[in-house]
């Protein structure tokens, strides 16, 4: 009986502290909106890539096609180590358009794991204040960087967004992975309207040169294969310097190629989830309440079966509410079976591939796990 109390009890302790993160979550979005600067500062896109002969012809025309004055940007183009035609793409493309440039890496930096030491030359060779980032197999709509460069008023240090997979609409597997990261896209958008920024993604990111400098660059964060990202960010919240901005407007989501399969979707988000060990303690408590209350609710079905299915409704209730606000503010659209299965296979996933990013093996673009 001691035993059941002890399991209900914290089983409840877990519930009321996921109904106050969503909470929480709701108040953050709330807070993301923000005054359009009407300027237009010079800007210098970096990309890192690698073996993406398939994809960055594509890429580097949709920034080549932004509504942005043509003399105020530049692209940089890092061809890391690639054994295909990528370099070839880009070199076809430098004749006819001065404000792209092309860098080449031929050899493994034994100091800095690759994607970031691709992004390091890149901002080394960059001429302007004004650091954007997306990856080679993106596209990038019209507007994209008169948006960032609108957000960036003078506190401001750090500019993220939204960046979904390209996708059809029908398919359970398509809605879940368009589900995951619009969940995903909702915790770093409440963050950052609460200036507690923890999650962004390396697809539509962009940052003053003054705010890398000040972190010292990558410099503390090259432990992790990633990171460039969401570990960059942390680092920059940290310094409590400047205020950050999230860009949720659906017309400016940058659109990226989804895992070609199960197989490379496992591998890139243990990936991602292999950096949730050097999250600041906060996030590592907030998940830790997320997931715990998922994985009790699980047993509890039974050693307490009203109480777990009582739970289990006021945890839809919660998902749907939140995640309702998520698509609305990215435009997204689901049915509410798409919302039951994708939250089931969602609480399943990041159960079982969690441990994954802690203890299992994967992989960047060839490279290995460090």
């Amino acid at each position: 009986m001691e035993l059941q109390v002890l399991f209900l009890s914290a089983l409840l302790i877990l519930f009321a502290a996921y109904a106050t993160i969503h909470l929480l979550a709701k108040r953050g979005l709330n807070h993301i909106a923000f005054v359009p600067q009407i300027a237009h500062p010079s800007i210098s896109i970096v990309i890192a890539a690698r073996n993406e002969e398939k994809n960055i012809a594509r890429c580097l025309q949709s920034l080549l096609d932004q509504e942005y004055p043509k003399d105020r940007f530049e692209i940089i183009v890092v061809n890391d180590r690639s054994d295909d035609m990528t370099g070839h793409v880009v070199s076809s493309l430098l004749e006819a358009n001065r404000n792209l440039r092309l860098i080449t890496i031929t050899e493994i930096d034994p100091e800095m794991p690759p994607k970031k030491n691709a992004l390091r030359k890149g901002i080394k060779t960059s001429r302007y204040e004004i650091l954007a980032f997306t990856d080679a197999d993106c596209i990038v709509p019209p507007e994209w960087l008169s948006t960032i460069a609108s957000a960036f008023s003078q506190e401001v240090g750090v500019v993220a967004g939204y960046s979904p997979f390209e996708l059809p609409r029908s398919g359970v597997w398509p809605a879940f992975l368009r589900y995951e990261e619009l969940k995903n896209s909702i915790g770093a958008a409440a963050a950052i309207g609460w200036q507690k920024g923890y999650m962004c993604t390396g697809r539509s990111f962009a940052y003053r040169r003054e705010v890398y400098d000040a972190v010292g660059g990558f410099e503390s964060i090259k432990k992790s294969i990633s990171g460039d990202d969401d570990l960059f960010l942390q680092r920059v919240e940290r310094e409590k310097r400047w205020e950050m901005r999230y860009l949720s407007l659906p017309h400016v989501a940058v659109i990226t190629e989804a895992p070609a399969s199960f197989g490379q979707f496992i591998n890139q988000r243990t990936r991602h989830f292999s950096t949730g060990k050097y999250y600041p303690l906060r996030m590592k408590l907030i998940f830790g309440c997320l997931h715990g209350f998922n994985f009790l609710l699980l047993p509890a079905f039974i050693f307490i079966p009203d109480v777990a299915a009582a739970l289990l409704l006021m945890k839809l209730a919660i998902d749907s509410w939140i995640v309702d606000s998520g698509r609305k503010l990215f435009g997204e659209t689901f049915s509410f079976g798409q919302f039951l299965l994708s939250e089931f296979f969602y609480v399943c996933y990041n159960l079982l591939i969690g441990p994954l990013g802690v203890f299992g093996n994967f992989t960047w673009k060839g490279s290995p796990k460090r």
